[in-house]
């Protein structure tokens, strides 16, 4: 798994590189600050990768504070049944509005160092299968070109690691409830942190 969590390493290492790049070149439009939790209710699957990770550091955490998130899950996934449409496309899912079951009540996210791809580049521009997304609290302007990131070319990449992980893993896209309760193909060779 070392090389799992290497790999992971260097794919959020580029991600945090681009973000901060987006930001000292448009500090006005790129508007994130602790706190702000417009990304924490957007919908959001993972890969078999970011799953392993999330569980990992999940596992590592005291007691109390796994209730506390389970007990959160458990809203989430009832929240989820009430507000999921009929034909799931990523503009439906960007429509419907949730709360992380990781944001915890000081607007916080419990695994922060654990966040998948899709958190840590929500606030500049993304393109997914062909659609620019942008927060909807930044100052990026309808019809001006900004730098953006290709999600597809992330999402394969993370899918190479995941191949790593399980035969096909990286067609398998988990769903955050299911990473938080280890129900996912390689969940059992997740060791503790290094």
């Amino acid at each position: 798994m070392r090389a799992i969590w290497q790999g992971l390493s260097e794919i959020f290492g580029e991600i945090e590189k681009a973000f901060a790049e987006t930001r000292r070149k448009y500090p006005k439009e790129v508007r994130c600050k602790k706190k702000c939790v417009d990304c924490c209710y957007a919908l959001f699957d993972l890969s078999l990768a970011e799953a392993a990770l999330l569980w990992r550091e999940f596992k590592a955490r005291p007691r109390n504070l796994r209730r506390e998130i389970m007990r959160r899950v458990e809203k989430y996934e009832k929240e989820w049944q009430r507000k999921k449409t009929p034909m799931i496309t990523p503009f439906a899912l960007s429509t419907i509005r949730i709360r992380c079951p990781l944001l915890n009540d000081q607007k916080l996210c419990d695994l922060y160092e654990a966040r998948p791809a899709t958190c840590r580049l929500y606030g500049i521009p993304v393109q997914i299968e062909g659609e620019t997304f942008v927060c909807g609290f930044s100052g990026f302007e309808p019809g001006k070109t900004y730098p953006t990131i290709l999600f597809d070319r992330v999402l394969e990449r993370l899918a190479a690691l995941s191949d790593k992980i399980a035969p096909e893993g990286g067609k398998v896209r988990v769903p955050l409830p299911a990473a938080l309760r280890g129900r996912f193909p390689g969940a059992q060779f997740v060791t503790e942190r290094l």
